[in-house]
C-alpha cells in the first residue's frame, strides 16, 4: 500500500473529483431537460419564443463543464477559483431559475391550482399569454420534473460544497 494512499490525500481528491462531476452531471441534466422541454413547447403551441432557453441552455452548459475541467487541473489556485464560480453557476442557472421557478412556480404550483381549484382559478393566476393551461402531458411532465432534478442538484451541490471545504 502506497503512503499516500494511507494518508487519504488521493481519496479526498477523488471524493472532491466526484462531487464536482455528479453536481456538474445534475445541472447538466436540468438543461438538457429544459431544453427538450421548451423546444417541445414551441413546437406543440406554436410558440417559437419558447426557444430562447435552447440558446441559454447551451453555453451555460459549456461554461459549466469549462468551469469544472478548470477545477480538476493541477493548479490549486485557479482550481478553486473555477470550483466556486461552478457552484455559483450552478446554483444561479440550473437550480434557481430552472428548477425552483420555471419547474416549480411555472409548473408545479400551475398544475396544483389548475388540478384543484380549477381553469379559471388558474388562469387568474397565470394571467400572461405565456402561460399554457395543462394541455399536453408531455410538456407538463418535462415541466414539473424540473423540480425534482433541482432538489437533485441542490443536494448534489451541497455535497460539492461540504468536500470542498
Amino acid at each position: 500500500m502506497s503512503t499516500q494512499l494511507i494518508s487519504g490525500a488521493p481519496v479526498a481528491r477523488n471524493q472532491l473529483r466526484t462531487a464536482e462531476i455528479r453536481a456538474g452531471a445534475a445541472a447538466l441534466f436540468i438543461l438538457l431537460l429544459t431544453s427538450v422541454h421548451h423546444a417541445w413547447g414551441a413546437y406543440v403551441f406554436d410558440t417559437p419564443f419558447r426557444l430562447h432557453i435552447v440558446s441559454i441552455s447551451i453555453p451555460f452548459a459549456a461554461v459549466i463543464v469549462g468551469l469544472l475541467y478548470v477545477a480538476a487541473t493541477d493548479h490549486p489556485q485557479a482550481a478553486a477559483i473555477a470550483r466556486w464560480a461552478a457552484v455559483v453557476t450552478i446554483a444561479a442557472l440550473p437550480i434557481l431559475a430552472i428548477g425552483f421557478y420555471e419547474g416549480g412556480y411555472n409548473h408545479v404550483v400551475k398544475n396544483l391550482i389548475f388540478f384543484i381549484a380549477g381553469e379559471n382559478s388558474a388562469r387568474e393566476a397565470f394571467s400572461s399569454e405565456m402561460y399554457e393551461m395543462p394541455s399536453d402531458v408531455f410538456f407538463e411532465v418535462t415541466g414539473v420534473l424540473q423540480l425534482p432534478a433541482a432538489v437533485y442538484a441542490s443536494l448534489q451541490l451541497w455535497r460539492l460544497v461540504r468536500t470542498m471545504r
